[in-house]
């Protein structure tokens, strides 16, 4: 932990290059739902298209970041088509990171119910390998580690964008995480836009509402519910018969 507190000071005395440590990144974030409904039987996933894709947005500031879906219009109703359908209704949830004081806090939504979460920023293991590639033209170096599921995190991060952060949970590096590959493709989070700027009021707006839980009394919530419903990792499923 005191390393993890000294990247972070390190990072809030860089003044010098202040207008490359706060902004706004757009992610895409593509699922590959027939893995993530392993257990389901064929017939249900061919109701479903196999990969789907969020948008989200992370504000970020050399200490903070709040990443949480993009605003969208109201969806219109799919074409009919014989048969049924099954639509995949992507949750509301931000996550905002504080790593000045190593503080996470989750605002999750599950069946409908909305749940906010405290939770201590915990340092991941990540290791460095040498690699680098460009992103949306950022010099990006490649970082590995394995998390608690036994998953595979690749992350590529911009060095010279001052901000530790990254998309969802994943961050503690030194520098903006622009990609991560979690469980071999299993969901790829990439950056498409970034906009390098000073951040306007209620752009980091810390989540509220929802019932206050524990991380282990929100697990214990998901764990019987999933057994309930068979495996559908909290995300509502919509039934459309035509």
């Amino acid at each position: 932990m005191k390393q993890f507190t000294f990247i972070c000071l390190t990072f809030l005395s860089i003044s010098a290059s202040a207008q490359q440590s706060e902004g706004v990144v757009y992610y895409n974030q593509k699922i590959d739902m027939y893995r993530r409904m392993a257990t389901q039987s064929a017939e249900i996933k061919a109701m479903i298209p196999q990969f789907k894709n969020n948008l989200m947005m992370m504000s970020f500031t050399a200490a903070q970041s709040l990443y949480k879906p993009v605003p969208k219009e109201p969806e219109d109703e799919p074409e009919q088509t014989p048969g049924i359908t099954i639509k995949i209704q992507t949750p509301q949830n931000e996550v905002y990171k504080n790593f000045f004081v190593a503080q996470k806090i989750d605002l999750k939504e599950f069946f409908g119910k909305k749940f906010l979460i405290e939770d201590s920023l915990r340092q991941i293991p990540w290791k460095l390998t040498g690699e680098s590639k460009k992103i949306l033209g950022y010099d990006c170096m490649k970082a590995t580690f394995v998390n608690v599921q036994k998953q595979n995190v690749v992350g590529w991060f911009a060095e010279n964008i001052l901000s530790p952060s990254g998309p969802d949970a994943f961050g503690g590096l030194p520098g903006l995480l622009l990609e991560i590959d979690l469980n071999d493709s299993e969901s790829i989070f990439t950056a498409t836009k970034i906009e390098l700027r000073k951040l306007a009021d209620g752009e980091m707006k810390i989540p509220s509402g929802g019932k206050k839980a524990t991380p282990a009394e929100y697990k214990k919530i998901v764990d019987d519910r999933m057994k309930e419903m068979g495996g559908s990792n909290g995300s509502s499923m919509r039934i459309i018969r035509n």
